[in-house]
Parts: structure tokens; sequence; C-alpha cells
């Protein structure tokens, strides 16, 4: 009998035992969707953004682009180099920077290579009138198809951008049969800048500097 009290005894701390870790299991599960609960509430209800989340961003301008968290360059900071370069930037400090550089982002100065955010921020409209880095890079090729149309759908900003590039383009080209001046005549004509004899002139004063 002794024996058998012994073994119920044992069966009865394995069942409590078994009660713990089912409880312990419990409690866990909770932990868990309150952390998931929590998430969900960072997350945007319409989009899913978490703002922890990377967004993609593309610069469109070829010279430095500085974007910040705050304004007059502080906060954290953001630096594109080059025509195209791509960073990656969590949403929260991009909701920021939309604040502070709303006018860069209108003129087209830099591209947000995600379309929830773009949908979430109300700029369906505005990037309608944006011109992609593939677009402008068919206008800088002199594409037959569509250079001038894509030139004549840019907004000033980006005409003005466009401009600086071909000038620089004609400039630094020494076989002319890669320049289509026919489509540089019309860009010319509807940006009113006459690249071909700025580029001229820019080209005359470096060689003056380079031999001085």
């Amino acid at each position: 009998m002794a024996e058998d009290k012994s073994i119920s005894k044992s069966v009865a701390s394995k069942k409590s035992l078994t009660t713990e870790q089912l409880e312990e299991s419990i409690k866990t599960l909770e932990k868990e969707k309150l952390k998931l609960e929590r998430q969900l509430i960072e997350q945007d209800e319409n989009t899913g953004i978490a703002l922890d989340a990377y967004i993609e961003v593309m610069s469109l301008v070829p010279f430095k682009l500085n974007l910040s968290t705050e304004k007059l360059g502080r906060g954290r900071q953001f630096s594109f180099s080059r025509f195209g370069e791509v960073k990656r930037i969590l949403y929260n400090d991009l909701a920021s920077i939309f604040e502070n550089y709303r006018s860069f982002m209108e003129d087209g100065y830099f591209y947000i290579l995600n379309q929830k955010v773009i949908r979430k921020h109300g700029l369906d409209d505005m990037y309608e009138k944006i011109l992609t880095k593939e677009m402008i890079e068919n206008i800088l090729t002199f594409n037959p198809d569509n250079a001038v149309k894509l030139y004549t759908g840019a907004s000033d900003a980006q005409r003005e951008i466009i401009d600086g590039m071909l000038i620089k383009k004609v400039k630094d080209t020494d076989d002319e049969k890669k320049i289509d001046f026919n489509v540089i005549s019309q860009i010319s004509k509807m940006g009113g800048r006459d690249i071909v004899k700025i580029a001229k002139e820019m080209k005359d004063l470096e060689s003056i500097d380079n031999n001085n």
C-alpha cells in the first residue's frame, strides 16, 4: 500500500508539472500576442507600412543631394552623390523628410520606389507629373520615339536638371555623331536655353583655364 501511495504522488507530481508547463506556455503565447498587437498598431491600417520598414529612395539629380529628418540639415542625414543612386531609408525617417523637403519631392529631386508610400501620402497625382530615371535616360539617349515628348511633359525643375545634363553631355562628347542635334534643337526651343551654345561656351572656358 505504501508503494501504491508513492506511485500516486509521483503521478500527481507529473500532472502538476504538466499543468505548470501549460500555464507557462499560455503566458508565453499571451506575451507574443501582445507583442504582435503592438506591431500592428505601428502599422498603417490601410497600407500596412511599418515605421521600421525600409523604403527605397532614388536620387534623380546629377549632383550631391542631402536629405535630413530635421530642418537645416539636422537630425539623421542621407546623402546621394549621383543620379540614379538608391538608398534604403526607414519609413519613420522618410515621413519626416517629406515634411522638410516637400519642394524637393515636388520638383522630382528624389523618387520614392514604393507605391504604398506614394498612395498613403496622396502623391499619386504628383508622381504622374514626375519623370522617372528611365524616362530621363530616354531623353539623354535621344530616344527618337519619345525624347521630345517626355521633355514636354516634364516640370520646370526637371527640365532645368535635364538641360544641365544635356549641356554636360554635349560638352564632353568628342564624337558629334553620338548627339542628335535635331532633338537638342527642339528641347532648346521648349526649354528656352540654347544647349549647344552653352555647352560650347563652357568647353571654351575650360580650354582657356587649362591653358593658363
